[in-house]
């Protein structure tokens, strides 16, 4: 669906070329005790299941294909951010996960609306 497509691979690029923001870990924190692997993966089940909400044509299928991207985008992120994945996040951190996320739920609407 989307881990194939070159909307991906921009959001890929668009990772790497804001990898700077994950180096500093000593920047100051956002208020929260969750680590950025936790709050990707919170932003991303949140955006997920708004995904399905506004897609109620979605079969079965499609949702089980819809997480197995979500799976494959999560383990990318984690590989590609190791270092900074058990790391409280900072402030500019917290505004580039929400941008990515936004960004990747674009991509699962626009190939959606490519399979109904």
């Amino acid at each position: 669906m989307i881990t194939n497509s070159d909307g991906y691979i921009q959001l890929i690029h668009f990772l790497a070329d804001n990898l700077a923001i994950f180096e500093n870990h000593s920047q100051q924190s956002a208020s929260t005790t969750d680590t950025i692997g936790d709050i990707f993966s919170e932003h991303i089940a949140s955006n997920t299941m708004v995904v399905c909400n506004q897609h109620q044509q979605l079969t079965e299928k499609h949702r089980f294909v819809i997480i197995r991207e979500i799976d494959a985008i999560v383990g990318d992120l984690e590989e590609v951010l190791s270092s900074a994945w058990d790391v409280p996040p900072s402030n500019d951190q917290m505004a580039f996960i929400e941008e990515f996320v936004g960004l990747m739920k674009n991509l699962f609407d626009s190939e959606i609306s490519k399979l109904v």
